[in-house]
């Protein structure tokens, strides 16, 4: 089974958006953390934006990044929105309202908690009344989401997947640690795109365990354990240099996804790389 990509978004340290990005991992240029702009509530009203939590935020900033570049309406994509822990600052804010009588929680933020509540701005952003999925597999979040990508892809059903997640506050940075925030969208569809295009051929399957594709750049391979979105880098730079590879993402019961990346030229019906 494949797909192809039509486009793709990210936001987190240094990596500002995909032009950003697709220089630094394709090795044009060096990477350095300079910290993460504030990502973009684009398409809420001025009182939506207010309400809207940060987490949403960075999935809106990277899933129009996602939809711009694939030349997508994203009414008629479905989405898959995948994050290992949802919104940590929120389940901070909720415990502490009900742990300190008298019990005031917040309506706004309770309605922000729910685990598709970045999901939901999507839809209110958008307009979209496709599908949507809203699920955490905890460090294989992202591994996740894309299985479940890849199996809503249709013929005339695209889907876009966002992934994301943000460090916690102190009270709960023992429990759970994400060092950085980060967010990436893929622009999945079964229908080829115009022009050079990538291409993923997909199985799942059971394996023998196989060891996690990691990132050259010590400061970007901190950024890919840190966090579960950032699982994504080892594709992203493989889309970035347009370099044919193969990855593995394993479960606990010795499954896995296994994708391989091929790239198509203008015209071209036949990959350069055979799965």
């Amino acid at each position: 089974m494949s797909v192809y990509i039509a486009g793709w978004g990210i936001l987190g340290p240094g990596l500002a958006d995909t032009r950003v990005a697709r220089a630094i991992l394709a090795g044009e240029k060096a990477y350095r953390d300079d910290g993460v702009r504030v990502p973009r509530a684009e398409g809420l009203s001025a009182n939506e934006a207010r309400r809207c939590p940060m987490s949403a935020r960075y999935a809106l900033d990277v899933g129009w990044q996602a939809v711009r570049a694939a030349g997508w309406d994203p009414k008629k994509a479905a989405t898959v929105l995948s994050s290992a822990s949802g919104d940590l600052e929120i389940a901070d804010k909720n415990c502490r309202a009900l742990a300190q009588p008298p019990i005031a929680l917040s309506p706004t933020v309770f309605h922000n908690s729910v685990h598709n509540a970045a999901g939901g701005y999507w839809g209110i952003a958008t307009g979209s009344l496709a599908p949507t999925t809203s699920l955490s597999a905890y460090d294989d979040s992202f591994a996740a989401g894309l299985l479940e990508a890849l199996t809503t892809v249709a013929p005339d059903q695209p889907c876009l997947l966002i992934a994301y997640d943000l460090p916690p506050p102190a009270a709960l940075a023992a429990a759970r640690k994400i060092t950085a925030p980060f967010a990436v969208a893929l622009a999945l569809t079964a229908d080829r795109p115009p022009g050079a295009c990538a291409r993923l051929f997909w199985r799942w399957g059971r394996c023998n365990p196989v060891a996690d594709a990691c990132m050259a750049e010590s400061a970007l391979e901190g950024l890919r354990v840190g966090n579960p979105a950032a699982r994504s880098l080892p594709l992203l730079r493989a889309l970035s240099a347009r370099q044919p590879e193969v990855f593995w993402w394993g479960d606990a019961d010795e499954g896995a996804l296994h994708v391989a990346l091929t790239f198509e030229e203008r015209g071209s019906t036949d990959p350069h790389h055979a799965p």
